[in-house]
């Protein structure tokens, strides 16, 4: 038996009852990203996944220890190719989180960029630069242009130009800001809030981040 065998069919499993890893983690009561692929690996290369985890996915998922113990053996080993119009692609995997909790700490680093052991993971339908991250929006303020529910995927690396909608990170605890580009003269860029009537003024020395959405489904 080998670690890539154990993590595939932990895949496997996740995907015979409809989930993504982290739905699979959370399901069985664990942290949403415990089956992260970033989290799959030490230093010293794969690691086991714990006995814990093991068990609470078995009864989460009412699946046999025989069962599994099948999928370890290779048995309806997890293909990661998507049917699309009648051929086959890989579907992108980006870090997520909810819009609500991108104030939070340690989420991305200096760059800008996600720090991806801190995230979730969800596939996407549309390709993603290589520091993309996908965000659930979870409040109904942004109404209409963004709906409840909604997924938005970002681009830290994306050029900012007028017209283009932007995820705003405000200073600590100060929350994050969606926007709509107005005007822009390279080293300032107005902003017109979604959830305000009035233009935001916005310097890039005094906000944090200011990260280009590229894809709305909402």
């Amino acid at each position: 038996m080998k670690h890539e065998d154990v993590w595939r069919a932990l895949d496997t499993l996740a995907a015979e009852k409809g989930l993504s890893p982290s739905g699979l983690a959370r399901a069985a009561g664990l942290d949403p990203t415990t089956f992260n692929r970033s989290k799959r690996r030490t230093r010293a290369g794969l690691r086991w996944p714990s006995t814990e985890s093991l068990s609470r996915v078995l009864h989460a998922t009412g699946a046999s220890l025989e069962a599994f113990t099948a999928l370890v053996g290779g048995a309806r080993a997890l293909s990661t190719a998507r049917h699309h119009r009648g051929g086959l692609r890989q579907l992108p995997v980006l870090p997520v989180l909810p819009l609500s909790r991108l104030d939070e700490p340690d989420l991305f680093d200096e760059a800008g960029h996600p720090l991806r052991e801190n995230w979730e993971e969800t596939e996407v339908p549309q390709p993603a630069d290589l520091h993309g991250y996908a965000v659930r929006v979870d409040s109904p303020r942004f109404e209409p242009a963004f709906r409840d529910g909604g997924t938005l995927i970002v681009s830290p690396d994306a050029p900012l130009r007028p017209g283009d909608r932007a995820l705003l990170h405000g200073e600590p605890d100060a929350g994050v800001a969606i926007a709509v580009v107005t005007t822009g003269d390279g080293s300032r860029l107005r902003f017109q809030p979604f959830d305000a009537s009035a233009g935001l003024s916005v310097d890039r020395n005094g906000t944090r981040r200011m990260h280009r959405i590229v894809w709305a489904a909402c």
